[in-house]
């Protein structure tokens, strides 16, 4: 495991030396509304996932990315749908039936899906507050939230995570506590 998670470490830090734009775009939410890139950016990071009704392991993925959106007030978790619009009632209907904190858009032609080069649902995008892509991630099996988990904190830094400690300075710019994944500073006299 800890070598997957190395692997993984490596292509994200490969993808921040090179990251892309997102696509701006403009798709309806559940309630009709139209939501651009735009409006969604300047919180924080934002998680895109693009799902499918059909596609068990999106669902699985759901709780967890649920975890995230309520474990860092910064992040913006947008799932978008890809589902035919025939098929889109029974996505918002299972949406409806979950308590999930999520932003939930339908790209019904999969434009946007096509221009990311997304194919087989769950595809997961990972950007910063300026819009680019800075990870990537095709498919879902439970332990992948960690290294979702992992990029967000580095992103927000250790303030965003709530935690404090006069004793410990990180390289983050913020002081943090036991979890904090940054190198202590030399203690100055």
């Amino acid at each position: 495991m800890k070598q997957f998670l190395l692997i993984l470490t490596l292509i994200l830090a490969a993808g921040l030396l090179f990251a892309d734009a997102m696509p701006d775009f403009r798709l309806s939410d559940m309630d009709g509304k139209t939501v651009t890139l735009e409006s969604l950016l300047d919180k924080g990071p934002i998680l895109v996932d693009f799902w499918a009704d059909y596609c068990k392991p999106c669902k699985v993925a759901m709780p967890y990315l649920h975890e995230l959106a309520e474990k860092y007030e910064e992040l913006t978790v947008v799932l978008i749908s890809i589902d035919a619009p025939r098929a889109q009632m029974r996505a918002k209907n299972y949406l409806k039936s979950k308590d999930y904190k999520f932003v939930t858009l339908f790209d019904p032609e999969k434009s946007l899906a096509k221009r990311l080069n997304v194919g087989t649902p769950p595809h997961s995008f990972i950007l910063d507050k300026k819009g680019e892509i800075v990870f990537s991630h095709v498919g879902f099996e439970p332990g992948t939230e960690k290294v979702y988990d992992s990029t967000i904190k580095k992103m927000i830094g250790c303030k965003g995570l709530g935690r404090a400690d006069a004793d410990h300075d990180c390289d983050c710019g913020g002081d943090c506590g036991d979890d904090c994944d940054c190198e202590e500073e030399e203690n100055k006299e």
